[in-house]
């Protein structure tokens, strides 16, 4: 793909299925054909090349990106002071009265994946203080499907819902802990939270995921070992999802590079 196939593409969802209504984005594509400004050219000329690697790209590919022009501590476009300032700067972002601490651009994403996956299960592990477990069952029934979540924390949670299971106990023991079966039904979303056991989190849930469900795992500056080692594990069976990582610009999210789709 050339700029001026990405100019004509962008041109022709606007006028189709955005129906003339062009995003800020768009209008800064648009401008691009009629001035030279190398700073932009660079960054779509990055947007052309990850487009060409298709919606799905393995963890590795990710990993090794030239960070050339990105945030490096999270090889993001959106700089870490944006990010550092998207949970609110007088307090988190609040749900149900409760402290969502969600960056404004993960408040947006999970949403559109909960609406495209349409989960059955979703396994939480680090459930904080249960404002998260609850957004996630209240956007599930708005949009109209049964869901069952459940959500662990070495703390014990005082908050309650009718389909919400919150489950005390050491995360590393996830066997130990959930009920039988209990990411039997599909499809599954499991997000990992809790930066403990990380690894062992993520071998448990491989045994019961099948193609097309999520693993996301929040806060991942830090735990990229961990990412490299479980995808290392099971080549080719996990690729991250570029739909949501990179909406609002490359990693413009708190999981980097670890919104992750099974594929076989």
């Amino acid at each position: 793909m050339t700029i001026d196939e990405l100019l004509h593409g962008t041109r022709a969802r606007i006028d189709g299925e955005q129906q003339g209504i062009p995003t800020y984005y768009d209008r800064r594509v648009l401008r691009q054909a009629e001035e030279t400004d190398p700073e932009w050219r660079a960054r779509l000329e990055r947007h052309i090349v990850a487009r060409e690697d298709g919606r799905f790209v393995p963890w590795a590919v990710r990993a090794t990106v030239d960070v050339t022009g990105l945030d490096r501590h999270r090889r993001s476009e959106i700089p870490d002071d944006v990010l550092i300032m998207s949970q609110g700067t007088g307090g988190p972002t609040l749900w149900r009265g409760r402290g969502l601490f969600k960056s404004v651009f993960d408040f947006a994403l999970v949403p559109m994946l909960l609406a495209e996956l349409r989960p059955a299960t979703i396994l939480e592990v680090g459930s904080g203080n249960g404002a998260s477990a609850m957004w996630m069952a209240d956007i599930a029934e708005l949009y109209g499907f049964d869901c069952r979540t459940l959500s662990v924390d070495h703390c014990p949670v005082s908050a309650a819902r009718s389909s919400v299971d919150f489950i005390t106990g050491d995360a590393r023991d996830l066997a130990g802990l959930l009920p039988s079966g209990a990411l039997a039904q599909g499809p599954r979303l499991v997000v990992e939270d809790a930066h403990v056991g990380v690894r062992e989190v993520l071998e448990y849930v491989h045994g019961w995921l099948e193609e097309g469900d999520y693993i996301v795992v929040e806060d991942s500056v830090g735990k990229a070992s961990h990412l490299e080692e479980f995808t290392d594990a099971h080549p080719g069976v996990y690729a991250v999802d570029t739909r949501y990582t990179d909406f609002f610009g490359r990693n413009a999210t708190s999981c980097v590079d670890s919104i992750l789709r099974r594929m076989a």
